[in-house]
């Protein structure tokens, strides 16, 4: 499954350096999500499977996606800062030229604790700074404001790492073979995903970043753990994996690039990933290679934006150089930066 995770991982820097080649970045971080429902309640149920051991679990999430968005944060805020002093701004990083001086001082800490710890930048999607008060307030439209609140994140997509966090931290409570909740609740996130589109908040934000309505992603890959057990049972043919590798990717290019509307967009990456995953796990769970390539996908989701400031910065105007020092970069990232912090944190308990 690691190509998987990389090919959405791509689709995403493909997206944001304006290569339109794969699938919309929004589709890729929706698939991102199904993949760890799938990954949540495999490791509920299989490896903590007891309510004692949520705090191990969660310390070893955090410590999974924290220590690598930190080093990206840092280069990023600087980045942010040399963009500043050339009087330029780019939307993936802190803009300075845009800070209201007179944010209040819940405003400031709102901004620091979203910025160190993640949580809650998803939030600030829906968040603005009153030009007048510096206060933050609600807006159905929030990048429309003088100030929105979303500006002001070290990094541009770290809003998802932080929608991956809240389902984190409610997934022990129903991913642990709880049927009746995890209906329950796709049938809320479903119904979320209808009204906000109902009455017309239907703008990138509330269609794509909303939690209650994304929530239905990472419930599906719930659905994908249960076809996946079914499959441990039973097993299939080698050959599958080569089949169900080739179908997913071809299908979901061929079906999220057409003209079909959101709800057949959705609904089809729902039912090809549900089905899909599993199978993928299933066949190359083992594979080592194919978990190294799994493995440079987070890197490469945070590091990319990165290189889209500096090519800002020095003005190459190039998706060539983006894309090659991003894929080089995380290699670099995972091999040297991660590789030691997952020694130390295998040891937690």
């Amino acid at each position: 499954m690691g190509v998987l995770r990389l090919f959405f991982a791509f689709s995403v820097m493909l997206g944001h350096t304006q290569v339109d080649l794969l699938i919309s970045p929004i589709y890729a971080v929706q698939g991102f999500y199904i993949i760890s429902g799938f990954y949540m309640s495999f490791i509920l149920n299989e490896k903590y499977s007891l309510p004692k051991q949520n705090v191990t679990f969660f310390k070893k999430r955090f410590m999974r996606l924290l220590p690598t968005y930190w080093l990206v944060a840092a280069i990023s805020l600087i980045i942010a800062i040399l963009l500043y002093k050339k009087g330029l701004t780019n939307i993936f990083f802190f803009d300075f030229l845009n800070y209201p001086d007179n944010a209040s001082f819940l405003t400031y800490l709102y901004t620091i604790i979203t910025n160190i710890f993640v949580i809650g930048q998803d939030i600030s999607l829906f968040l603005g700074i009153s030009p007048d008060s510096g206060d933050l307030f609600f807006s159905t439209a929030a990048f429309a404001e003088c100030h929105p609140m979303a500006r002001y994140g070290l990094s541009g997509v770290s809003w998802s790492i932080a929608s991956e966090f809240l389902f984190y931290i409610i997934a022990p409570f129903i991913l642990r073979h709880k049927k009746p909740y995890i209906i329950i609740l796709f049938v809320i996130s479903l119904f979320s995903n209808y009204i906000v589109n109902a009455i017309g908040l239907n703008d990138s934000n509330w269609r794509f970043r909303f939690f209650p309505s994304e929530l239905m992603f990472f419930l599906t890959g719930y659905i994908s753990y249960l076809i996946y057990l079914r499959i441990s049972k039973y097993g299939i043919t080698t050959s599958y994996k080569y089949l169900f590798l080739s179908v997913i990717l071809l299908l979901t290019i061929v079906v999220l690039r057409s003209d079909l509307s959101y709800a057949y967009h959705t609904a089809f990456l729902l039912v090809s990933c549900a089905i899909s995953i599993p199978y993928l796990f299933y066949s190359f769970k083992f594979n080592t290679i194919d978990k190294y390539i799994g493995e440079m996908s987070y890197p490469l989701y945070l590091i990319h934006p990165v290189f889209i400031g500096i090519n800002v910065l020095t003005g190459f105007n190039s998706s060539l150089f983006i894309i090659t020092c991003s894929v080089l970069a995380s290699f670099m990232c995972y091999k040297f930066f991660i590789m030691p912090i997952e020694k130390y944190r295998s040891k937690i308990s």
